[in-house]
């Protein structure tokens, strides 16, 4: 009977590299049924909406749906759930705690390696004097080294501290952050980042140690970006014309560069413009773009996926440790082994998710 009830709020989902859930099917992509794994209490699905959000870190996956927030540990092998007072709309996580935006506004920090949770008040002390309008969080964004919120306001919170405020007819499409830097997407495709730059993941042309204010990243100025993303210490961004760029630490090939630019080095403090072409020799146009730790994953405008960086399909099998197992430029990831039909790709710091549309809560205030 509590499976029959778990398998109408969790369908399955399709992963490729590091797998938090099941550690014996890390590599190639595999089927993962949600429902084997979360079994910590009876669930009705009476209370919730037909819908869930889900995080993977490297050592855990965080899974909300309604009102609750399910924790499973790679670690210890244990599940936890945790019940809040209104339905959770937002989850950002990072590799210690994760961020649970509740839609009553209320702001949780839960450290799922001691399973428990706070309350953040920082916009209740930041807006002691103020007498007008409520302010609320819109947009999260968590890293390790940082956490981001945008707030109604337009303003830019260093979590606790207030940094920065976007004039009011400023609107705010996306937040992203790596291990300590962030990106900001506005609706009429301007790029922003702040934080720490010392592998020129912030874009600007410096190698720098931090900048505490957002940036327009000069070097996308007049390009309208659609989406972005930020991975450990690399960032993508994809634009109006399906054209993909990438920039920072270029490591593990995760930059997709070709030919000269990728012999230059391992850093690119500029956005570089990419050309990705099909098995037929065709430039691809790209509509999205996810970064992981060492990894960029990207979704044609025909729904392709294409790949670059840390093979995570390999680099977790003991046996090939010694191996220095990448993709120096973006090739085609091939997902016959995942569902037909539309889907939805998520990255995690070492995994690739792969998910039905229908069933996912927006996670981004997008």
């Amino acid at each position: 009977m509590m499976a029959e009830k778990l398998e109408e709020v969790f369908p399955k989902i399709w992963t490729a590299g590091l797998n938090p859930l099941d550690l014996s099917r890390n590599g190639k992509l595999h089927e993962i049924n949600l429902n084997d794994f979360f079994k910590v209490k009876k669930f009705s699905t009476e209370n919730t909406s037909n819908a869930y959000i889900i995080e993977f870190t490297s050592t855990h996956v965080l899974i909300a749906s309604g009102q609750t927030l399910y924790s499973n540990s790679a670690i210890t092998q244990n599940a936890h759930c945790i019940d809040f007072d209104s339905q959770i709309v937002q989850l950002s996580a990072c590799t210690w705690y994760c961020l649970v935006l509740l839609v009553d506004g209320n702001l949780f920090k839960y450290d799922f390696h001691e399973n428990r949770h706070t309350k953040l008040d920082f916009l209740t002390v930041e807006n002691a004097m103020v007498s007008d309008e409520k302010e609320t969080i819109t947009h999260l964004a968590c890293g390790d080294k940082l956490s981001i919120a945008i707030t109604s306001r337009k303003s830019v919170f260093t979590i606790p501290n207030r940094v920065f405020t976007f004039p009011k007819h400023i609107r705010i499409a996306k937040v992203a952050a790596g291990l300590e830097h962030c990106l900001l997407l506005t609706s009429n495709g301007d790029c922003y980042s702040w934080g720490g730059g010392l592998r020129g993941q912030l874009g600007n042309g410096e190698i720098t140690p931090h900048y505490e204010r957002p940036q327009l990243i000069e070097a996308l100025a007049g390009v309208k970006i659609l989406d972005i993303a930020a991975g450990g210490w690399h960032s993508g961004a994809v634009s109006s014309f399906g054209d993909l760029y990438t920039w920072g630490w270029n490591s593990k090939g995760q930059l997709g560069l070709e030919g000269e630019k990728r012999t230059r080095g391992s850093v690119f403090a500029l956005p570089q413009l990419l050309e990705v072409l099909d098995a037929d020799g065709v430039e691809v146009s790209f509509e999205k773009i996810y970064c992981g730790n060492g990894y960029s994953a990207a979704i044609s405008t025909t729904g392709a996926i294409y790949y670059a960086g840390d093979d995570i399909t390999n680099k977790i099998k003991y046996q090939q440790i010694q191996k220095e197992a990448k993709t120096e430029r973006f090739k085609f990831f091939d997902t016959t082994a995942c569902i037909d039909g539309k889907i939805r790709l998520k990255s995690g710091p070492n995994t690739i998710i792969f998910m039905n549309q229908m069933k996912l809560a927006s996670n981004s205030g997008e």
